[in-house]
């Protein structure tokens, strides 16, 4: 199944039950079809289109569905599908359901590890839990994904399925630790190579092009410890700051910023910049070097936050405030401009960002700002995390401007005075 280029022509083989397409196990589909959606095919506008073309298959299309949903769940016992007959899920949700079982149980394969994890026992338990009861509880049961609670993602998992920490898992990686930017490195995911490279080649000399010549940064700051996640699109990049003036730098500079960038893909890190501290005859902290190479953005936003909120400034090896926040970006590649991929594709590597956000969402108190594209991160994060962050008020949304603000213009009055009471 080739998701990137003719989908279509495949649909029929995945998704009819007829005998002709028996060409090899359901189980073997179905690994093609996660393989699909797990590198961003849009599986519903495929089958939606199919069967506008062909509406007698669509009956024949659901029960597929549904037989894919009980084989990633270890049923036997055509539950969902008896659900489904009595009119109990619609197409579409018969398709959300898959897709969110396949997101939730082919974990993010790093190099080497198994990404298959059955919960047969999870839902044995569930149907026998509500035999003889009313339908509509069986079907909220088993109609949602896996619930989260229930199979967690620990910290433990996390970090062992980080695809960002270890050089190993890169492409070709900046070797020098004294190098900010290679134009000889490609420090881009294996996993994630062939969709930026083909993303590269439709943009080639356009700001949204991909800079890989530089560590990506996936995340600012440490999620895991920090008491505020801000939701970001992807960091920017600026060649006079980034590539010329960035090598140009005091090597001891260049050293601390690169480790800061390493350590914080691993989550080593405690503080959203490098220390505040000065080495002997520089002029710059550690933490003004690596502002000044970010072109200022994250340290202007902060400072600007702490200007309005009248929070305190410490000389501190590592400023509290600091250590508060931190950033999770939708894409870790750093562009001049961001631009969505075609089709509404999303890489491998952001599979494992929704899953350090649904950690963060059921095993933390921790607050989630989006300043801006509210729409789009609602829609990668998905309903349940979305509505659970938002009953227990602990997503702060911005005003829809453009420029990020961590200010009241930006995120309101109630929102910034959340904001500040979290943060003293």
């Amino acid at each position: 199944m080739q998701p990137l280029f003719e989908p279509q022509r495949y649909i029929r083989d995945y998704f009819d039950l007829g005998d002709e397409f028996n060409f090899t196990s359901n189980e073997n589909k179905l690994l093609e079809i996660a393989n699909c959606v797990y590198h961003g095919f849009n599986l519903y506008e495929a089958l939606k289109e199919h069967c506008e073309e062909h509406p007698e298959r669509k009956s024949r299309f659901c029960l597929t569905l549904t037989e894919y949903i009980e084989l990633i769940r270890g049923e036997k016992n055509g539950v969902i599908t008896a659900l489904y007959s009595h009119d109990q899920f619609t197409f579409k949700q018969l398709v959300d359901l898959l897709e969110e079982e396949i997101m939730r149980l082919f974990r993010f394969p790093r190099i080497g590890d198994p990404y298959f994890v059955p919960v047969k026992d999870y839902y044995d338990g569930v149907i026998k839990h509500f035999k003889g009861k009313d339908i509509s509880d069986l079907k909220k049961a088993l109609g949602n994904p896996t619930p989260f609670e229930k199979i967690p993602i620990t910290e433990k998992e996390l970090r062992k399925i980080n695809p960002w920490d270890g050089s190993i898992q890169f492409v070709k990686p900046i070797e020098s630790p004294s190098t900010l930017y290679d134009k000889e490195a490609k420090c881009v995911l294996k996993c994630d190579e062939p969709y930026i490279m083909e993303f590269n080649k439709l943009y080639k000399g356009e700001p949204y092009e991909y800079r890989i010549q530089k560590w990506p940064k996936p995340f600012i700051g440490n999620p895991l410890t920090s008491k505020v996640v801000l939701l970001s699109l992807n960091p920017g990049f600026n060649d006079r700051t980034n590539h010329m003036l960035a090598n140009a730098m005091d090597i001891h500079y260049r050293e601390a910023i690169n480790k800061q960038l390493i350590d914080q893909m691993s989550f080593k890190t405690p503080s959203f910049f490098c220390s505040n501290i000065k080495g002997g005859g520089l002029e710059l902290s550690y933490l003004e070097a690596q502002a000044f190479v970010d072109n200022w953005y994250w340290y202007d936003i902060i400072e600007d936050l702490r200007d309005h909120a009248d929070l305190p400034k410490t000389n501190l090896y590592h400023d509290p405030l600091y250590e508060k926040l931190s950033v999770i970006q939708y894409v870790g590649y750093a562009s001049t401009e961001y631009k969505s991929a075609p089709n509404g594709r999303i890489f491998p590597s952001q599979h494992f960002t929704k899953l350090l956000i649904q950690h963060l969402a059921f095993n933390s108190d921790k607050v989630f700002v989006v300043a801006r594209s509210e729409n789009k991160w609602h829609k990668f994060i998905g309903d349940e995390i979305w509505n659970k962050l938002e009953q227990e008020n602990r997503l702060i949304l911005g005003r829809k401007i453009r420029m990020q603000s961590l200010t009241e213009v930006g995120l309101g009055k109630d929102g910034f005075d959340r904001l500040v009471d979290i943060l003293k």
